[in-house]
This record gives C-alpha cells, structure tokens and sequence, in this order.
C-alpha cells in the first residue's frame, strides 16, 4: 500500500466507482473530527463548513480544513446544483468507499489508524442501535418515537454458503443497497423536514466457535 498523499487526480474514482481505502488515506480518517464530519455528512446530506461546525460545536475553520483533507483523500466531493456563496457545499462521494480492515489490522504500520476507525466504526453502530431502543422503552409515547416504532425494524437470518458465496451474496446485497439509495441522494433535514436519518446496519459473518470454546486456540 503506498505510503504517500495521493493528489487531487487519484482522490477520485469514476462516477460511482467505490473508492478502494489505502494506507494514506486510513491515516487521514484517522483523525476523530473527521470521522464526525462523515458520520453528519452521511445521516444529514450535504452541508458547508459552517453548517457543519455550528452543527458540532466546531469553528468553521476547523470543519474547512478537515473537509479539504476528506476531499483529498476521496470521501467527500463537491455538491452539484449548490451555491454557499463562498462556501462550499460538501457531500459523500458517490459509490462510497471500502476498506480492507482485517489486512490493516494485521499490519504493525497500519494498525494503530485501522484500531482508531473501526473502534469508532464499530462503537458508534452499537450505541445508535441502543439509544433507538432507549428511546422505545422509555419514551414509547413521544410523537417521534410513536412515529417511527412501526417502520424500525430488524432480524436475523442464517444462510449455509461457502465463502465464494458469501462473497457474492455480499456483493449483490450491497449493489441493490447502493443503487436503491440513488434516489434519496442529497437531501437534507432542512429541504425535506418530515425525513429523519435511517441508518441500515448489516453484518455478513460466519458463526464459527467462538475463541472461548477453542481449547486448542485454533
């Protein structure tokens, strides 16, 4: 993986094309304003870097440089069709991004950024999932919880494939995903205030024995 900035011309991919996440660039999300940035990006549509610092509590200086780093590395774009004046307005890129974590991790020169992103990644799934259910058990009644208790929902499923298939279940499932969120791409609270930010977690494991019932380690 190299190890040096990409330009401006490497930061992105074709239309739509997935942006493959290398070491320099697992470096430059590292960072945890960052990580913020995209996390509103992503549940609130495109926004300037004073939406976006008065959102968080930030300066607007702070959120411009640390868009213009995204930008560099990939994960944001310019908005079309939007005019701040002499801001910018910022968005996901299109096609997102993917990273090969368990490869980061497992790699001494890339595992402190790898911990770092996914620790977060990974923490900040499983506290939006609980504060949902937080919310049902102890405020079922409130307008907005009432509103939205019969269209949340979640499941299990088990499937017996190999990993080939695995893969291939995995890349249909998230195609599908991707070109079904086209239509809701660039909307924001304040252009459609009867929205609220779905967020759809999906994990694809294997359920191998656990590390505790391996006497053997293996």
């Amino acid at each position: 993986m190299p190890d040096e900035p990409m330009t401006d011309e490497d930061a992105f991919p074709e239309e739509g094309e997935q942006l493959q996440v290398d070491a320099s660039a697992l470096r430059g999300l590292a960072h945890p304003l960052r990580g913020r940035i995209l996390d509103e990006l992503i549940r609130n549509g495109p926004a300037t870097a004073t939406i976006l610092g008065r959102r968080l509590g930030e300066s607007s200086g702070a959120t411009s440089y640390h868009l213009r780093q995204l930008s560099r590395y990939g994960f944001i774009d310019a908005a079309p069709g939007r005019s701040g004046g002499r801001e910018r307005w910022w968005r996901i890129r299109p096609g997102g991004w993917n990273m090969a974590g368990h490869a980061f991790m497992e790699d001494p020169r890339t595992r402190p950024a790898a911990e770092a992103v996914l620790n977060r990644y990974y923490r900040g799934r499983h506290e939006n999932f609980q504060d949902w259910l937080e919310l049902v058990r102890e405020l079922p009644d409130a307008p907005d919880v009432r509103g939205w208790k019969g269209a949340a929902t979640d499941s299990q499923m088990h499937l017996r494939l190999t990993p080939g298939e695995t893969s291939e279940f995995a890349a249909a499932f998230y195609a599908f995903l991707r070109e079904y969120m086209k239509r809701f791409e660039g909307r924001t609270p304040e252009e459609h205030p009867d929205t609220e930010s779905v967020e759809v977690q999906v994990n694809i494991f294997p359920a191998l024995p656990p590390l505790r019932d391996r006497g053997d380690g293996s």
